[in-house]
């Protein structure tokens, strides 16, 4: 039972995490994108692939804290809806303990999340899921900016490692209780997982693009930046 209980608002809080990071702090004006084809890809993904993104991992969130509850409740106790809703599916379903990959998964994400809005929070309006050129743009190289040059694209890349080790990993609740033999489950997380995995390389192969049009807006400021911050998304490594 007290398993169960700390469960609950782990789970709530790595799928709060993505929520914030999926979520563009600010729209830019049409006027203020950089008009590319790999952008207007993108611009695609930002318009489609993120919400459905965040709906999918609320359902799988909840599903897990939905069972968790009725582990610890009798549920007779809850509503009718829920309890015909639910019910049919309640004996097919096992609880999943908390294990090491759970910790180190929701760490992952949590730390992500946090990180990415740490980046919202130094840029302020300057911050654009889309590659923009905004009037009176600044170079911002203070906070998480002076430890690497794109550190909401690591923070992704980290969210993306705690995703897969979380709901991936041999033990985790997706892979042992039963929840993917359900019809429809597999292949709707599967198209999921791809989507992610095809936006994860894209942010990669878009800081080359991305570096070109901040150095052309600043020139020996941008140069200076670099020099200090020399690592793009890990310090010391890359």
């Amino acid at each position: 039972m007290k398993m169960s209980l700390l469960k609950i608002p782990l789970i709530f809080l790595s799928a709060v995490a993505v929520h914030v990071a999926f979520t563009p702090p600010h729209t830019p004006s049409k006027g203020e994108i950089v008009d590319t084809f790999n952008d207007w890809i993108f611009i695609q993904h930002i318009k489609y692939g993120l919400p459905t993104t965040k709906i999918i991992y609320w359902g799988v969130s909840l599903a897990e804290i939905v069972l968790a509850v009725s582990r610890i409740t009798d549920p007779k106790t809850l509503p009718s809806v829920i309890q015909n809703t639910i019910g049919p599916f309640l004996s097919r379903i096992q609880d999943v303990s908390i294990t090491r990959p759970f910790i180190l998964g929701t760490t992952f994400i949590v730390t992500a999340g946090y990180l990415r809005w740490s980046c919202f929070r130094t840029l302020g309006r300057f911050f654009t899921f889309e590659l923009t050129t905004r009037k009176g743009h600044q170079l911002v190289t203070n906070g998480p900016y002076s430890v690497v040059r794109h550190p909401s694209y690591s923070a992704t890349i980290l969210q993306y490692i705690g995703v897969v080790v979380l709901h991936g990993s041999a033990t985790s609740w997706l892979r042992q209780s039963g929840v993917l033999d359900l019809p429809g489950v597999k292949p709707v997380l599967l198209a999921w997982l791809l989507e992610r995995t095809f936006a994860v390389i894209s942010l990669v192969r878009r800081i080359d693009q991305e570096e070109e049009v901040v150095k052309s807006m600043f020139g020996d400021e941008w140069q200076r930046w670099a020099k200090v911050v020399r690592y793009r998304l890990i310090p010391g490594i890359y």
